[in-house]
């Protein structure tokens, strides 16, 4: 198995994150946590050359989503997100992201190159998507979650 790496940009997670590793067996000994700011700093030493084989999103997008703050050029930063991510992903890697606040159109519509919307200058495409539990509401069937595999190309 190759490196894993969590990161969090709050120091307080990734304290309790290595203290919950430390009071595992030994099979939980190789995980690396590290603090990082995707949107403010660069990888550090602990990211292999050339990026991870596969890196997963569960919950990070939606709250970058929720704020309202914009970066350098004057964009939200949500829509600076993608391109980060994408520089953490080696090529033929796979991004996993995992959304209670978006469909799996809306998802694929900031993430995936081919669907005409945010994501049609990235660097991913749209592979699959995890099958959960449906409801209808409305007459529109839909999801409480989304999680969707993207292929850096």
């Amino acid at each position: 198995m190759g490196k894993l790496v969590g990161v969090d940009y709050s120091a307080k997670s990734v304290a309790l994150a290595k203290q919950i590793r430390d009071s595992k067996d030994e099979e939980c000994g190789d995980i690396q946590f590290e603090e990082f700011d995707l949107l403010k700093q660069d990888a550090g030493e602990w990211s292999p050359e050339g990026g991870f084989d596969v890196v997963l999103d569960k919950g990070t997008f939606d709250a970058i989503c929720l704020s309202e703050e914009t970066d350098a050029e004057g964009r939200r930063i949500c829509e600076g997100y993608r391109e980060r991510v994408e520089k953490l992903v080696k090529s033929d890697g796979r991004f996993l992201v995992t959304s209670c606040n978006w469909t799996s159109d809306e998802i694929k519509g900031w993430f995936d190159r081919e669907s005409g919307g945010q994501g049609k200058d990235g660097k991913f495409v749209f592979e699959r998507a995890v099958k959960y539990p449906s409801f209808t509401f409305g007459g529109v069937e839909g999801q409480k979650v989304a999680s969707l595999c993207f292929k850096r190309v």
